[in-house]
């Protein structure tokens, strides 16, 4: 059962009790107001029939004393008149058949009443005994030692309810009703808007964080005890968001650490063997050169080894150099087909002897670029080198350039696309991360993508990666059109 319902029926039963209790507090009113007419009723006939008979009883006529009984007797709200003596013997009666007879026990007047009227209710019937004093009329037939000679009975239909009355009753019982209806359909009406909607917004909220979801906060500015509600919910919600935040943080912290020290391990035995080769073909040349009976030919070709040793190992300290410092680009204005020629050229003899035919696709718009021309070059013989080593049986390697619209602004878009190898789906989104490759060990340190990544985003552009594993690469470079 909801609570709508419950309220409504809650307040509906109280509503219902209320008038309940009217209704009987109503019909009791009814009733004493009807005792009090029958009552007053009886205690006006009483006195019009006392001073009618004063005369008649003080002259002794008891025959007109009974024709008073009896006329008055004929009223038709009156259920008998009497006269009855202190033992409660009736003396006259306006129903001649009552004359004689004693009244029960508890119907009998008490000799010990005082001298104004007492009522009686029996039944549908009011009575009121009202005393007749002893005085100096009745010295005639009475003794003066009595001062209450009998009582003068009156005895009144209570009135009943007539048709106006049932009506009139009956009309505020469908009032009531119809009320009642009424009241129990604003109740859910006024539920329904002030509560139950709030309720419900609150109530499919916390079923979304229940599932895991931390929405946005309820919306509910108003100052009541609802409103406090929301008010604390949303804090609650705040602080779950924060504290999910927290853990997702150090989570990926935790991950970033381990995947780091993975790197490194991979760093420092690529590292090692970069340098640790040159090292070990110097000691020989070294070893070689120190013995006298080397010849001139073979000390100029030792020399020749150390050289090619030192620069081995310099181009992988320069490298190891160029990730870990943080230079701001030097700008300058460079035509883009200048500086993808010259890359071409110096890689001309690799990708002679691999067999990789290069194309070049340049649009007539596309603008001159204000970067940094050594660190764009960098960046372009990165890209064409990590191309040439995924088609170790040659390829078609691809470069187009050309000027596009992208977020309200200009940029020069340079595609690099190969028929490589491709890279696997599990590895595309680490391949910018530091010191992670996928070649063998000694075949790099996998800071060429980082290094050129960190440059890209210095020059305010974007470097992104789409390959198909056996399928190819194809790595698109985007530079704004006036520089970063």
């Amino acid at each position: 059962m909801s609570l709508r319902l419950k309220m409504t029926l809650g307040i509906g039963g109280i509503l219902l009790l209320v008038i309940a209790v009217f209704v009987v507090l109503a019909s009791r009113s009814q009733v004493r107001h009807r005792l009090d007419l029958a009552e007053h009723e009886a205690d006006l006939i009483a006195a019009v029939a006392d001073r009618a008979l004063s005369r008649a009883m003080g002259l002794g006529e008891r025959d007109v004393v009974q024709a008073i009984l009896a006329r008055i007797g004929e009223h038709p709200s009156l259920a008998g008149i009497r006269i009855v003596n202190s033992e409660g013997r009736i003396l006259r009666s306006s129903r001649a058949e009552e004359i004689g007879r004693s009244l029960p026990l508890e119907q009998r007047p008490r000799s010990s009443l005082g001298v104004g009227p007492v009522h009686e209710v029996q039944g549908g019937v009011v009575g009121v005994f009202r005393p007749i004093v002893n005085g100096p009329s009745c010295a005639g037939c009475h003794a003066r030692a009595l001062p209450i000679l009998g009582f003068l009975n009156a005895r009144v239909y209570v009135p009943t309810a007539n048709a106006g009355g049932d009506r009139q009753w009956t009309l505020v019982v469908l009032t009531g009703v119809a009320g009642l209806v009424a009241a129990g359909g604003l109740i859910w009406l006024l539920f329904t808007v002030v509560v139950g909607r709030r309720l419900n917004l609150l109530a499919q909220t916390m079923r979304r964080v229940e599932g895991g979801t931390l929405p946005d906060p309820v919306s509910d500015s108003r100052r009541d005890e609802l409103g406090q509600v929301a008010a604390s919910f949303n804090a609650m919600v705040a602080r779950l968001a924060d504290a999910r935040r927290q853990l997702e943080d150090r989570h990926a912290e935790a991950i970033r650490r381990a995947e780091n020290l993975a790197s490194l391990g991979r760093m420092a035995a690529g590292i090692a063997h970069e340098i640790n080769n040159p090292l070990a073909g110097m000691q020989n040349c070294v070893r070689s050169l120190l013995k006298s009976t080397a010849t001139e030919e073979r000390r100029v070709q030792y020399l020749e080894m150390l050289r090619e040793g030192l620069e081995r190992v310099g181009r992988t300290v320069g490298e190891l150099l160029n990730f870990s410092r943080t230079s701001a680009p030097k700008l300058a204005d460079i035509p883009l087909p200048v500086l993808l020629q010259r890359c071409l050229r110096l890689l001309e003899y690799d990708l002679a002897a691999r067999g990789i035919a290069p194309s070049l696709d340049l649009d007539a718009d596309v603008p001159v670029l204000r970067v940094d021309p050594q660190q764009m070059e960098q960046v372009l013989l990165n890209v064409l080198k990590n191309a040439m080593e995924a088609m170790p049986q040659g390829g078609d390697l691809s470069i187009r350039a050309g000027l596009e619209r992208r977020d309200g602004r200009s940029v020069v878009r340079i595609s690099v696309v190969d028929t490589g190898l491709g890279i696997a789906s599990a590895d595309l989104p680490r391949i910018f991360d530091p010191f992670f490759t996928t070649k063998d060990v000694g075949k790099g340190t996998g800071l060429g993508l980082s290094v050129s990544y960190g440059i890209i985003r210095a020059h305010g552009g974007v470097i992104d990666v789409q390959s198909v594993q056996g399928k190819g690469t194809n790595v698109m470079i985007s530079l704004p059109a006036g520089g970063g």
